[in-house]
């Protein structure tokens, strides 16, 4: 097992230990804008009978961070932050702090993670195979100064051939070390919002052990993408801007954050997946390139040589479908 899948793993881990919270009062529908529909984060119930994780209650709700009660998902306003104890702050300075969930999650290979932290994975809870469930493939590195921002752009791919209820994530992406305790992500999804669509939304998992999330904004095949995650002020990073937007349309979704700890761990480009059990359930347009990729220091200034590795945390989960991560100083390839 390489190290950098051996402390993916440990993050898993040491989000489930803490708390989460709580959605608030608003529930989990909502207009992104006027070209969007009313979505509701998808249900795993949405998912072929095949291709269900056993165990895990049809109602919850698939995210990029795994199975959670739809209880325990928070959505974070655009004009809102929020801080790294989990209280959201609105413009006007008034706090809330979402109540503690009772509601265990389920880590991508379907094991129970119980609100005070303790997790197992019964027999029956197994995942039915063959089908994938999380992260594919990716090509990331372990920096050695602490990063202030990281930029990358990439097209938004056709939709699968096979539409089957699966859900397809691309990202870059930011996580701490040596501990590392959240990812800060901008998520373009397929079928991610109880729709057959692609769209857009930037996500923070895990700020006292709760997925955080902006609101959606539909995207389409073709459209050009730019994810932005950085620091708001050069040298003082405890507030973060996660914005991913849709360079074609103009349109933008983000989400303000303050995580704990130093981001060194870098991710140029992510695939992740959810109910696929076969090859043609991803994009058809294979390869997907993550170009004019740029990351930059707490200063802003620009790092010259990340020494992108590649790494496939799929493993010899079925289905096999010829991966493969090429990379240059600024761009990430993932074929399939």
């Amino acid at each position: 097992m390489k190290p950098s899948m051996q402390r993916r793993i440990s993050w898993k881990s040491a989000a489930a230990l803490v708390a989460m919270a709580v959605f608030g009062a608003c529930g989990m529908s909502f207009a992104a804008d006027s070209a969007t529909q009313s979505f509701t984060p998808k249900a795993v119930g949405e998912f072929a009978t095949s291709q269900r994780p056993q165990g895990v209650p049809t109602d919850y709700v698939v995210t990029p961070n795994g199975f959670f009660s739809p209880s325990c998902v928070q959505r974070v306003e655009e004009s809102e932050t929020l801080h790294a104890d989990g209280s959201i702050e609105s413009p006007d300075g008034t706090v809330r702090k979402p109540a503690a969930c009772t509601q265990p999650h389920y880590r991508f290979d379907g094991t129970r993670v119980e609100p005070n932290g303790s997790s197992y994975m019964p027999a029956i809870q197994a995942l039915h195979q063959p089908t994938i469930n999380g992260w594919v493939e990716d090509a990331n590195y372990d920096s050695s100064v602490n990063i202030g921002k990281i930029v990358a752009t990439w097209k938004v791919p056709s939709t699968p051939t096979n539409q089957s209820g699966q859900t397809d994530y691309f990202f870059p992406g930011l996580e701490q070390l040596p501990t590392v305790e959240s990812i800060l992500q901008p998520v373009l999804g397929y079928d991610a919002f109880s729709g057959t669509v692609w769209t857009l939304s930037s996500w923070n998992c895990c700020v006292s052990g709760t997925t955080y999330y902006s609101g959606p904004i539909n995207t389409k095949a073709g459209d050009t993408i730019l994810g932005t995650t950085q620091c708001k002020a050069a040298n003082a990073c405890s507030t973060w801007a996660i914005t991913s937007k849709d360079v074609t349309t103009g349109k933008s979704t983000t989400l303000s954050t303050d995580p704990y700890g130093n981001l060194k761990w870098v991710f140029g480009g992510v695939m992740e997946v959810y109910g696929v059990s076969s090859c043609n359930e991803l994009p058809a347009s294979s390869p997907l390139t993550y170009s004019s990729i740029a990351v930059y220091n707490t200063a802003f200034t620009k790092i010259s040589n990340t020494p992108w590795g590649a790494d496939y945390p799929v493993g010899s989960t079925s289905p096999q479908c010829n991966y493969n991560v090429s990379t240059t100083a600024s761009s990430v390839t993932l074929k399939y």
